[in-house]
């Protein structure tokens, strides 16, 4: 769990970014506050197409104790679908009496269980007293793996019969610095954990466990590429592949816990808090690259899944603010469309002051913050996804503001358009806080095909500005000014 890797992402992010990252068509920035041009966004309503995916709603941590019950009611209004915990074995086991304590985590499963959530449970960590120099990030058991996968088949089978877990994931970041091992090492970790836990689901008698990994900082070809063929070679479980992402590196936040505004870059060396080149498009080319990788495995049939994800992997003032919502609808449109089976936001709620991250859907004292609101809207699109096309196309437009809309329509005949406008950089430093900004866009939503006759519509709008709704009714054409680091739900029914 957590994303603090400092001594990491200045390194490793540069040749990732090189790899995964297509690179934008450049545009002109303007610092002009007019609207920089209209989008038109044409819906086709009579040719539904497949669901939308409500699998991208899942959650990472809980809140457990004081606010648990606000944060759980919170969560449960997105349909939550799973939710991802560590397991913490170190913590949980007693290297003098060789017993596991199941509380704490019993608790934690509870409280995603109170979300709403699927529990996915990370096989995390080593207890001191089962590596070779008592660090409980070293592989277990200096390559023994006795004691580990006893205490593994332990826990799963309790977790198996009496919190009724299905998921499992092996490790977080092996490739990070969550790991003081080898890729060698994790492989046999893999085989000896996966292996414990079948045990496990066959004592327990339940054949609909999933066991998945390896957790990646980002979908590294080096470890991907021997993970899958090491799967392959020894017949192991692999329910699903997992990796994670953050849009800004190789930024990582200014670690200014509170900061009120956007410090200043650094001149002698450019941009370096935020990174110019962040595009939610990534996601989505990930994706791409993960199935054509596993097309290269064809006895395999695992999940897509990215289990950890935001805008950056340090306190960034942007995660309170629209911008991370516009953000966040970006990057589920791309990955909705690139067909990625499952995602968890990291986190459910900010820690209490004092951390160095700030990453929640809600705040500390569970209220929700701006980017809430994308996934509430990506829940209320539940339905069948309608054709939508931009006009002009947005492709190479991320520098002046790139309008994104996702259609769908529900089972009573309802309508919904997801709207977004996101500017990955602002110069000025005001990323959406101002309305209105030089990112701006007038915006027709056009629905082609809608039955004849006056239909009511309502439009929220979440930016800068806060959150407002303006309602009205149409013929099939809807107008509005979409603020730049916004996003917007339009309902027709």
């Amino acid at each position: 769990m957590g994303p603090l890797r400092v001594s990491w992402a200045l390194g490793a992010a540069a040749g990732m970014a090189a790899l995964l990252v297509a690179p934008a068509t450049p545009v002109a920035m303007t610092a002009s506050s007019t609207p920089v041009g209209p989008v038109t966004v044409q819906v086709g309503t009579t040719h539904p197409g497949p669901v939308v995916n409500e699998g991208l709603i899942g959650t990472n941590q809980p809140v457990t104790g004081a606010g648990e019950t606000a944060a759980a009611g919170a969560m449960s209004a997105l349909g939550v679908g799973w939710a991802r915990t560590d397991m913490s074995l170190d913590a949980a086991y007693d290297c003098a009496t060789g017993g596991w304590d199941p509380t704490a985590l019993d608790q934690r499963v509870a409280s995603d269980r109170a979300m709403g959530g699927q529990p996915e449970l990370i096989v995390d960590y080593s207890p001191p007293c089962m590596t070779t120099l008592g660090r409980t990030l070293e592989p277990p058991d200096a390559g023994n793996y006795g004691p580990w996968s006893g205490l593994v088949e332990e826990a799963a089978y309790h977790e198996i019969t009496t919190q009724g877990v299905r998921l499992f994931e092996v490790w977080n970041e092996p490739d990070g610095t969550f790991w003081y091992g080898t890729l060698a090492d994790y492989l046999s970790t893999y085989r000896a954990t996966v292996l414990a836990i079948d045990r496990a689901a066959r004592a327990a008698g339940v054949d609909d466990v999933l066991v998945g990994g390896p957790a990646l900082l980002f979908p590294d070809p080096a470890w991907l590429g021997p993970f899958l063929t090491y799967v392959t070679a020894n017949q192991l479980p692999l329910g699903f592949v997992s990796w994670h992402y953050y849009g800004d590196y190789p930024g990582l936040g200014p670690f200014a816990e509170g900061a009120a505004t956007v410090p200043p870059e650094l001149p002698a060396v450019g941009p370096y808090w935020y990174n110019p080149m962040t595009r939610a498009q990534t996601y989505g080319y990930q994706v791409q690259f993960v199935q054509q990788l596993l097309a290269g495995y064809p006895a395999l049939h695992p999940l897509t899944v990215i289990d950890e994800w935001n805008l950056d992997a340090g306190y960034d003032v942007r995660s309170d603010t629209a911008y991370d919502a516009a953000f966040a609808a970006a990057v589920l449109d791309s990955v909705q469309a690139a067909g990625l089976n499952r995602m968890a936001f990291f986190r459910v709620a900010d820690d209490q002051p004092g951390t160095l991250g700030n990453w929640g859907m809600l705040f500390a004292n569970d209220t929700p913050k701006p980017v809430y609101s994308t996934f509430l809207f990506w829940h209320e699109m539940a339905g069948r996804l309608l054709p939508a096309s931009l006009s002009p196309d947005q492709t190479g437009a991320d520098p002046l503001g790139r309008v994104g809309a996702v259609a769908s329509l529900a089972s009573d005949g309802t309508i919904r358009v997801l709207l977004y406008d996101y500017a990955p950089y602002d110069p000025t430093g005001a990323y959406g806080t101002t309305d209105p900004n030089p990112y701006d866009h007038p915006v027709t939503v056009t629905l082609g095909g809608l039955t004849p006759g006056v239909h009511s519509y309502s439009l929220a709008v979440v930016d800068g500005t806060g959150t407002k709704t303006t309602s009205g009714t149409t013929t099939g054409t809807v107008s509005t000014g979409l603020s730049g680091e916004s996003v917007a739900l339009l309902t027709v029914s």
